[in-house]
């Protein structure tokens, strides 16, 4: 009889707990220091379950009534800490390099880990740099404001790009991207 797969199976690298909180404090939100003591003793090389996120994501939406906006800056303000503070310079020079990266979620499974069908997958399914036109398919646990931060701040990193915008209103899971 196989395993039934479980919520609690899915994990999440503790850098990115850490760099949700840390961008919560950089950007002065409300929530910071109530996020930040939802970490305790959070070692940024551990690996813990994904509800941890999810309860950090709780106090960012319970403190603000549109929160959409503060994940989204949020993920901008967490791939930034990536880009300077580990491995972003390393592996992406141009903002493109970030979609590339993400090409059979690269960057995504490095961050969280769990069964298939519960991690899901953060690819790039097209992409133009001559049009300056992207598309990202996520099917990951991940909220999709932070999704969308987290691209625009991915993207913007390098600083070589003069306009980055994200949609994915006609479909969540959908991410279209602009660029120059």
């Amino acid at each position: 009889m196989a395993k039934r797969k479980k919520a609690t199976d899915l994990r999440v690298f503790g850098a990115t707990l850490q760099g949700f909180a840390q961008a919560c404090i950089n950007l002065n939100i409300v929530a910071g220091a109530k996020a930040e003591n939802l970490l305790g003793d959070i070692e940024i090389t551990g690996w813990y379950p994904f509800e941890k996120l999810r309860e950090i994501e709780r106090v960012v939406m319970q403190a603000y009534e549109n929160s959409a906006p503060i994940l989204e800056r949020v993920g901008m303000e967490m791939m930034l800490g990536w880009y300077n503070f580990g491995p972003g310079k390393q592996i992406i020079k141009r903002g493109v390099d970030f979609l590339h990266f993400q090409t059979g979620s690269q960057g995504y499974a490095s961050v969280v880990n769990g069964p298939e069908e519960l991690v899901g997958s953060f690819n790039l399914e097209f992409l133009d740099e001559e049009s300056g036109r992207a598309r990202i398919n996520s099917t990951t646990p991940f909220n999709k404001d932070l999704e969308r931060g987290v691209i625009i701040g991915g993207m913007s990193s390098p600083g070589d790009l003069d306009f980055i915008d994200v949609k994915n209103d006609e479909n969540p899971q959908v991410f279209q991207i602009e660029f120059a």
